[in-house]
């Protein structure tokens, strides 16, 4: 005891010194320690799950032990995903020893038949091969639960992530069931507002000439260029895919580069909710992920005041989301949290409407590494929630 009264009383005298340390998640007191190099608490802290996991892992994992996996899918192996995913909306393949990004590229197409190019997208995703990409966000940062693309007028119907290395213990991903925290959230009153008036994205792309091509990993106060976001070069080619996604646009400022007018503001007001065809029933398809707030622990972006965070999200009729009701929407999708815990080769593939995604963040000893291969599904367009399926 008089040890863990010493590690406290360190903690607050670095905190008090303006040091980086660390923060509980979940409710006060939190539940574990996340890394973060900020000084003080975010206003938001996330738990990522509440309890127990919402749906037990082993129902949706296929141990592949027995197997010996070929390059390309075993016909049982396969058959077993498909009837795991159309059951639960996710399948996980574990003990799988693969090692190849190909090889579990081929069996996550088992599920995520039909992929989409990632333009339009927020995160500054570089491509692993051909359709597969990195996971475009720093070791620590929280990624708030989230629904792949939901500020687009385009999304993804499903979507899969492959184990290329995984320290054991750090960089897990949650999923949350989403089913059931779309039923919590419409018996608030919180539930009832996104209802009728929707929400209202607004992103701000940074000039990548004007930062000399560098971003958040350079230590620049830059979370994605338009260049890279639509893969594009000038700014009628940006404005052409942006319009493809549904996307208002305005050419400002560079609040922190008043000198570049190449600033990209785009904007979408749309549903909360998306229409999910499998499960014939709406579902709620937002989070705070697109508030400034996802900023809070992200590096260099947060010392930049939230008004001026390259992410603005509002309700529909432009009023502001209190911090309490964000406080409760993440509560919400933390009350769904199932944690998926990996390891080298494992492949999970799950429904972009059924299950919102997010991490804690995690730090790495220099001997260790994480990388993750990002496939995205079969584009959809969004038509919003339906009278009829509530």
């Amino acid at each position: 005891m008089a040890a863990l009264g010493q590690l406290r009383a360190a903690r607050q005298l670095a905190a008090a010194a303006g040091s980086r340390g660390m923060f509980g998640g979940g409710a006060p007191g939190g539940r574990f320690m996340m890394p973060g190099f900020w000084v003080a608490a975010p206003a938001i802290i996330p738990s990522f799950r509440d309890g127990g996991d919402k749906i037990p892992v082993e129902a949706f994992t296929i141990d592949c032990s027995p197997y010996t996996l070929s390059p390309d899918p075993e016909q049982e192996v396969a058959e077993r995903m498909l009837q795991t995913f159309d059951q639960l909306g996710v399948v996980r393949l574990t003990n799988t020893r693969l090692s190849n990004v190909e090889h579990m590229r081929n069996y996550a197409q088992v599920v995520v038949k039909k992929q989409m190019k990632y333009e339009g997208g927020a995160n500054p995703r570089e491509s692993i091969l051909k359709n597969v990409y990195e996971v475009g966000a720093p070791n620590d940062a929280w990624l708030h639960y989230h629904h792949e693309m939901a500020y687009n007028q385009f999304s993804m119907k499903n979507l899969a992530f492959c184990s290329v290395k995984s320290p054991i213990g750090k960089g897990d991903t949650y999923l949350s069931e989403n089913l059931s925290v779309t039923d919590e959230l419409m018996e608030t009153d919180l539930g009832r507002k996104l209802k009728d008036k929707g929400v209202c994205y607004i992103r701000c792309l940074t000039d990548s000439e004007a930062y000399k091509g560098q971003g958040w990993n350079q230590g620049q106060a830059v979370y994605n260029h338009w260049q890279l976001s639509f893969g594009v070069e000038t700014q009628a080619a940006a404005e052409e895919k942006a319009a493809e996604c549904g996307l208002e646009v305005e050419w400002t400022s560079d609040p922190l580069k008043p000198e570049s007018n190449r600033y990209m503001k785009t904007k979408l007001t749309t549903s909360a909710f998306e229409f999910c065809p499998s499960v014939g029933r709406n579902v709620l398809f937002s989070s705070i992920a697109d508030h400034n707030m996802w900023f809070d622990t992200w590096k260099g972006v947060a010392d930049v005041p939230p008004e001026k965070r390259p992410l603005q999200m509002t309700f529909g009729d432009g009023s502001p989301i209190s911090v309490e009701e964000l406080k409760q929407w993440v509560r919400l999708y933390d009350r769904g949290g199932i944690r998926v815990r990996w390891q080298t080769g494992d492949i999970v593939a799950f429904c972009n409407y059924r299950y919102a995604h997010g991490r804690p963040a995690f730090e790495l000893r220099s001997w260790e590494e994480r990388q993750i291969g990002v496939m995205l599904g079969e584009k959809f367009q969004r038509m919003g929630a339906l009278d009829a399926a509530w």
